[in-house]
């Protein structure tokens, strides 16, 4: 008899920040951003930056620590080599934004726009994400470890490469995003949304198959009624 093909995940290997020389900056984003297209070289720390507004700029070998940029617009700001970490980024839209070499660390992320972004060589971990939407987003090495991740987004997403680490996914919605050999089985993934194609090929343990079960149509009842 033919033995059934195994699925081989790639393994996920992320670069960290390739971090230089930085002195701590005496300005705000704000009014460094007023003559410059790009920043970098800079540390910022336990610095409130509240309803900022950039485009379609760049922020390189930069660390962002204790940092407060909550409803902030950041859209399409390429970042290069940054750090954020103990930052307070929630209700920021980072829409269309670029990611490469950038580490989030015990980071507030609650209702966050990462839509439409590229994520390369990324780092989320040990971070409150609730309500995140990462929708119609690209990840290619990226790495998601210990996060709290409910209600999230991720639909029409590519995985190219990523890696889940026991992440709270409970009722995300992974809607027309495959999931082929994507790892699930050290995350909460009870009552996520996606349609029956998606789940092809996702790597799940025996318990998480039976909270599957209701997306195809099926319910366990162990006496007949």
């Amino acid at each position: 008899m033919r033995q059934p093909q195994k699925e081989h995940t790639k393994p996920v290997r992320i670069t960290p920040p390739m971090m230089e020389e930085q002195v701590l900056s005496e300005q705000s984003l704000e009014s460094l951003f007023r003559d410059e297209e790009t920043i970098s070289h800079l540390r910022f720390e336990r610095s409130n930056e509240n309803q900022l507004r950039i485009g379609y700029k760049t922020i390189r070998n930069c660390t962002f620590y204790g940092v407060t940029l909550s409803e902030s617009d950041l859209q399409s700001v390429e970042f290069t080599d940054v750090r954020f970490e103990n930052c307070d980024l929630s209700n920021i839209s980072f829409n269309k934004s670029t990611f490469y070499r950038v580490e989030f660390i015990a980071c507030k992320l609650v209702g966050t726009n990462l839509s439409e972004a590229t994520f390369n060589q990324v780092l989320i971990e040990n971070s409150l994400a609730l309500y995140t939407n990462f929708a119609m987003s690209k990840f290619n090495q990226v790495k998601l470890r210990q996060n709290m991740l409910r209600n999230g987004v991720f639909s029409d997403c590519r995985f190219l490469a990523l890696a889940l680490e026991e992440c709270d996914l409970r009722e995300a919605d992974f809607s027309h995003t495959s999931l082929r050999k994507l790892d699930l089985r050290s995350s909460q993934i009870a009552g996520i949304t996606l349609n029956t194609a998606d789940i092809k090929g996702a790597i799940i343990t025996s318990l998480q198959a039976i909270d599957l079960l209701p997306l195809l149509g099926v319910f366990i009842k162990d006496n007949p009624e």
